[in-house]
């Protein structure tokens, strides 16, 4: 079938007998990429009989070939090319030798580093680069030797490495690091991923802050094309889906309406298009074959050209919280929160808010069926929908919707029918809970109320609260109501026999209107820094960890744990802080700084757990459970005193009196 294009479309196969025979049927096709095995390079031997096989079974088809090196080395050690080693030398040389054994003009390797999320969090993203040009520079001589040109190809954000378990890469997932490594050693072309490129900017929506991005502009099929094409010599295409999608076949993921112009605009630069599809069976290949003939008719189109400019949106300016706090942003646990929300419905009370609408991002990078966002506040509802990516929102629905109403609320739960909840809906200003009393008992208590009882009739199987490190002593107002919604939640979860967790946040930097992101609007604006007291202690997490961990106490509340909190939060004074602000905005000098004094309610130090309470181990990244009892002696008193009918007036009356008796809340804590 003529194309009009001297692009050359190859199945994929390893070079064993049974698979290149499989790929060879139903033909005819014009080629064949051969992926290499860690076995395959175990020493000369393997080498030897590997050519013999590729060459054997390819006798007699008139079929192009080219070849790729293995993931991993014959000890089971993942190719790293920050690592040099005496297996690395051996592994590439063994590599070109099978490139030029059977004819293949290339050779690809993929441009990464695998770390274990521990490994990837401890490094900080940090690289040795001296060693990886090192190792590129061996790579391309090893290759250039035997007349191979050698090929680097870019990366998926989570590695499965064909072994399971989940690694990432500080680099190869972002168009630019090809770029960047090109210009530090020019003889290496690139091998160009369409899946991993998509899943890449998918993960950069979802949780950006990991691979030090501020957003996913600049990241669409079409940019990767045009950057990586024309120093291209081989495409390898498929289809993607969320974050973990990868390899899938032509069409039936997120990029179904993309691949073809994507296809036709590679063609017109790259010489060899993989249909490499991951198949159930690798011993079989019906959807790579269907890929094949899908590149076949998308080449018979017309030539495409460079393609418009993206839509560009706009975003807030980009400031660096790892940086000031010292600590990286968790790794979600992509595998098990892919099983938890993949396909599922998903409610978040507050959505409009700051951690509310990070929690939305990130959970919608694992393709929920629907994330409802309810609030009631109209402009942050508003702003929230605004602000995405209009094929995102299509899977949201935005509620303005008011939690005290309890009536709305069990109708907007019947209709959203959702598998999870996140109740983040809540008054969190100390000093204002010490005037406004009543508000935070409506608001944070009956709301919370109101929100568990819907959850519960409309059948959820998991819901997360957000309490607060304040909740700890319940020193102030605003922190015994948080300590009574732990309280609920857990007299819920024994009540309902389900899944119910409580969740103790820290101040979140840079979320609406904390000090965090008061204070750097003022260094932005180089104004003094209005600081409360400079030696009060508080623990801070970024947005991006409080997304986490609410993410993980979905998974807590599956193991039955009903109480959780950071597990690393970092702890600085309200002085280090704003001095460290100051100087992230580009200021060399010392802050200039105006004491407000310290506000009702607030204290000079916070604790993550009260008296009788032990933080856990950390059992995913960024959580730890926290063992204790939790007693359910106020709930208890107060459903019993609840009207059934009645008015906001009565209800409150009940909490408030709940709140004042001795010993009923917080029969431990100290006077």
């Amino acid at each position: 079938m003529s194309t009009g294009y001297a692009a050359i479309p190859l199945l994929k196969a390893a070079p064993e007998p049974e698979q290149i025979a499989d790929r060879l049927e139903g033909g005819p096709w014009r080629g064949l990429e051969l992926c290499l095995m860690s076995s395959h390079v175990a020493d000369d031997d393997a080498v030897a009989r590997a050519i013999d096989v590729s060459r054997s079974a390819l006798a007699g088809h008139n079929a192009v070939v080219t070849a790729e090196a293995p993931v991993a080395w014959p000890s089971g050690a993942h190719v790293r090319v920050d690592r040099l080693d005496d297996e690395a030398r051996s592994g590439i040389l063994r590599s070109v030798e099978f490139a030029a054994g059977i004819g293949s003009p290339v050779l690809t390797i993929h441009l990464f580093v695998p770390q274990a999320p521990e490994e990837y969090r401890a490094s900080f993203g940090e690289m040795d680069e001296a060693e990886i040009e090192r190792f590129l520079r061996f790579y391309a001589d090893a290759c250039l030797e035997r007349e191979v040109t050698p090929l680097i190809e870019n990366v998926p954000p989570v590695l499965r490495m064909r072994s399971g378990g989940v690694f990432l890469s500080p680099i190869g997932g972002r168009w630019r690091d090809l770029l960047t490594w090109r210009e530090r050693v020019p003889e290496l072309g690139f091998t160009f991923d369409t899946s991993h490129a998509a899943l890449f900017k998918n993960f950069a929506q979802a949780y950006p802050s990991l691979f030090d991005l501020d957003s996913d502009d600049e990241l669409g099929l079409a940019r990767y094309v045009e950057e990586l094409a024309p120093a291209s010599e081989v495409a390898h295409v498929s289809d993607a889906h969320g974050l973990l999608g990868e390899g899938l076949p032509y069409g039936s993921g997120e990029l179904k309406d993309e691949l073809d112009p994507a296809v036709r605009r590679i063609a017109q630069l790259v010489r060899y298009v993989v249909a490499e599809i991951n198949e159930p069976d690798p011993a079989r290949s019906p959807d790579m074959k269907s890929g094949y003939r899908a590149i076949e008719r998308a080449l018979s189109g017309p030539p495409e050209g460079p393609p418009p400019a993206p839509r560009r949106r706009l975003r807030p300016e980009p400031f660096d919280w790892q940086r000031v706090i010292g600590v990286r942003d968790p790794m979600p646990s992509v595998l098990e929160l892919q099983e938890l929300f993949g396909g599922r419905r998903v409610l978040i009370t507050g959505g409009g808010g700051s951690i509310g609408g990070a929690l939305a991002t990130l959970l919608g990078g694992f393709r929920p069926q629907r994330i409802t966002l309810l609030d009631g506040h109209e402009a942050a509802l508003t702003a929230d929908r605004r602000g995405r990516d209009p094929q995102r929102v299509e899977s949201m629905s935005h509620v303005l919707c008011d939690i005290r109403d309890a009536g709305r609320l069990e109708t907007e739960f019947a209709r959203a029918r959702p598998d999870a909840v996140f109740h983040l809906a809540a008054y969190k200003h100390v000093d204002w809970a010490e005037t406004y009393p009543e508000e935070f008992i409506d608001n944070n208590l009956h709301g919370s109320w109101n929100v568990l009882r819907a959850a519960e009739k409309a059948g959820v199987d998991t819901v997360v609260v957000a309490s607060t490190d304040k909740a700890a002593l319940a020193a102030s107002f605003y922190g015994r109501t948080k300590r009574f919604m732990e309280q609920l939640t857990a007299y819920a979860a024994r009540h309902a026999g389900a899944h119910r967790a409580a969740v103790r946040f820290v101040n979140v930097l840079s979320s609406a209107g904390s000090a965090s992101d008061l204070f750097l609007r003022q260094a932005r604006a180089d104004v003094p820094l209005t600081v409360t007291d400079t030696g009060m202690v508080r623990y801070w997490i970024t947005m991006a960890h409080a997304a986490t961990l609410a993410a993980h106490g979905a998974l807590l509340a599956g193991e039955g744990v009903m109480l959780a909190g950071p597990a690393d939060p970092a702890m600085l004074t309200v002085g280090e802080l704003a001095e460290r602000i100051w100087m992230g905005t580009g200021h060399e000098d010392a802050p200039a700084i105006d004491l407000v004094g310290i506000r009702r309610g607030e204290t000079l130090t916070e604790e993550l757990t009260a008296p009788g309470e032990e933080l856990g181990e950390e059992s995913h990244q960024g959580i730890a459970p926290i063992y204790g009892e939790i007693p359910t002696t106020a709930p208890a008193w107060v459903t019993e005193r609840l009207p059934a009918t009645g008015g906001r007036e009565e209800a409150r009356g009940v909490w408030l009196e709940a709140m004042r008796r001795p010993g009923l809340l917080i029969p431990t804590a100290p006077r």
